[in-house]
Formats: structure tokens, C-alpha cells, sequence
């Protein structure tokens, strides 16, 4: 793992996952297309703010995106974040509005996207299916364990109800 953090959408939030990050010793890159979105100030040890997504993901282990809760948008993101980064990057959602199942029925590869409630400094939820390994759970956990003030698991059995459900309905 190269321990390095993308983070898409550089606004309140985007800014405070950057700081948990960089501050739990990650490398961190950022991208916002809009130039007075906050992030962490340049120059900062650890962050380098990128002009495209593309090298933004590049070589990123965890990307995290904090955009508007529109889900369209979210969807492109992931797909676009998903092509651009390496095929084991997590992409960890940050939604008030929508769930795990929605931000994952868009990628390209559902397995490797969760969705994060919470903010890194207040404590996040982890929100998973049954689409999601278990080691990428666990991995999941101890990363957010690292870079949170504290991390409440999905309940147990949350992904094995889950995937039952989304084998019903297939």
C-alpha cells in the first residue's frame, strides 16, 4: 500500500478528510474544479492539489469523495475516479442523502465502493453490502480506524443481509 489519499471535491468536508489524512501521515492530492474551494492550504507537507481527477487517483489507495449530494453527479465521479485510479482503490462515498446501494450501482467495479456518514474529526459510520468482501470491510475499518477520531462498524450480518437481498432480486 502506497498510503496515498485522493480526495474529490475540496469544499468543508473534502477539506476535513484531507486534514485526517495528511495528519495520519498519508499523502494526500486533491481536486476541485472550483479554484476558491477550501482544501488544505498549498504548499502544506503531505498535499499537493491536482488540476484533473485523473491524477488526482493516480497511484491513490483510498478516494474519497465529498461532492454534492446529487446523485448523477456522484455517479460520474465514481465511474470517472474508478477508470483513472488502480483497480484496488477504495472509493469511500461521503452522502447525507443517499445509500450504499445507489453510489455503488454505478461503478465499475461496486465492489470496491462504501459509503462513509460522518465527519473524520466527529466519527464516521461504515455503510457496506453484501457486494463487499469481507476483507475489503475489514481494511475498510482499519483505515478509518487510523484517520477517525472513531469508526462505528456496519452491524453485524449488515453485508450477508444484504447480498441475500440482492440474490432475491436477481
Amino acid at each position: 500500500m502506497s498510503r496515498k489519499a485522493a480526495v474529490l471535491g475540496l469544499g468543508e468536508r473534502g477539506a476535513a478528510w484531507a486534514d485526517a489524512f495528511r495528519d495520519a501521515g498519508w499523502r494526500v492530492s486533491g481536486f476541485d474544479p472550483d479554484p476558491a474551494a477550501l482544501g488544505p492550504p498549498r504548499g502544506s507537507r503531505g498535499w499537493r492539489r491536482e488540476e484533473t481527477i485523473s491524477t488526482t487517483v493516480a497511484h491513490a489507495d483510498w478516494v474519497v469523495c465529498c461532492l454534492p449530494d446529487r446523485l448523477e453527479l456522484m455517479q460520474k465521479v465514481i465511474q470517472r475516479a474508478q477508470a483513472e485510479a488502480p483497480e484496488a482503490a477504495v472509493v469511500a462515498v461521503t452522502s447525507r442523502q443517499h445509500d450504499v446501494d445507489a453510489v455503488q450501482g454505478c461503478a465499475i467495479r461496486p465492489a470496491q465502493v462504501v459509503l462513509v456518514t460522518g465527519a473524520p474529526d466527529r466519527g464516521v459510520d461504515l455503510n457496506v453490502t453484501g457486494r463487499n468482501q469481507a476483507g475489503l470491510k475489514l481494511d475498510a475499518l482499519a483505515v478509518l480506524s487510523e484517520v477517525c477520531s472513531s469508526v462505528l462498524p456496519p452491524p453485524d450480518g449488515a453485508a450477508d443481509e444484504a447480498q441475500a437481498r440482492d440474490s432475491k432480486s436477481a
